[in-house]
């Protein structure tokens, strides 16, 4: 059996036990780092985490910014719970559980007024446009196997105390938003990712760090909502 067919074997049973389709892995071609690997084998084990994201984020003209804090909720397979803890919009909230369509409210005011709206809402994105399940882990494991491009490894800073392996992905061509490369740096101790980052040519566009990570800790379902 041949490497590819290997890989796309290999990818399919990670799917499978992730909730994401084989369908949607097998038309990759990005034959997955070690650290990949790692982490399909980590994200295959967790049902549910919670965590702190630090985001920072600029358009490409680097004419905004966005600087915020999120605690994120996720329970497989598609149940995200996302709130605005600091910066622009803070007290704002959604949760999705799969599909087009969030539930969400705003901050200040309208706290109290929740609303049924697309989850590419304006309202419901950040500064960049990113929806909310590609906050998720399983979100951006799927996204350095499956978008066009080159991926390599090398060691990576110390984060949030641990060894890390970074992974990079060139996009070729680059993504609808104009990212052109990322680095997703992969925990040695977890093998999960605790800080990602976006380029656009030179520039930096965004950076997210995962902190405070709690993986299984009981969530269900019932608890993804506002």
């Amino acid at each position: 059996m041949n490497d590819f067919r290997m890989h796309l074997l290999r990818a399919g049973a990670v799917a499978l036990l992730a909730g994401w389709s084989v369908a949607a892995l097998a038309v990759g071609e990005n034959k997955p780092t070690p650290a990949l690997e790692a982490f399909g084998t980590a994200w295959a084990a967790v049902h549910d985490y919670s965590e702190t994201i630090i985001a920072h984020e600029t358009t490409n003209d680097a004419k905004q910014s966005q600087d915020r804090t999120y605690s994120y909720e996720f329970v497989k397979p598609t149940s995200a719970l996302i709130q605005i803890t600091d910066g622009p919009g803070k007290g704002g909230g959604a949760a999705w559980h799969g599909g087009d369509q969030v539930k969400g409210h705003q901050g200040g005011l309208f706290s109290g007024m929740k609303l049924m709206i697309s989850k590419s809402d304006p309202r419901a994105t950040s500064l960049r446009g990113d929806q909310i399940d590609v906050a998720s882990f399983g979100y951006e494991l799927d996204h350095f196997l499956n978008t066009p491009g080159t991926l390599s490894e090398a060691p990576g800073p110390a984060l949030e105390g641990q060894a890390t392996m970074a992974v990079t992905l060139e996009a070729s061509p680059a993504e609808a938003n104009g990212v052109t490369k990322e680095v997703l740096d992969i925990s040695t101790t977890t093998h999960l990712p605790v800080k990602r980052e976006q380029y656009a040519g030179a520039a930096l566009v965004k950076s997210e760090e995962f902190k405070d990570l709690k993986l299984n800790p009981g969530l269900t379902v019932k608890d993804i909502n506002l």
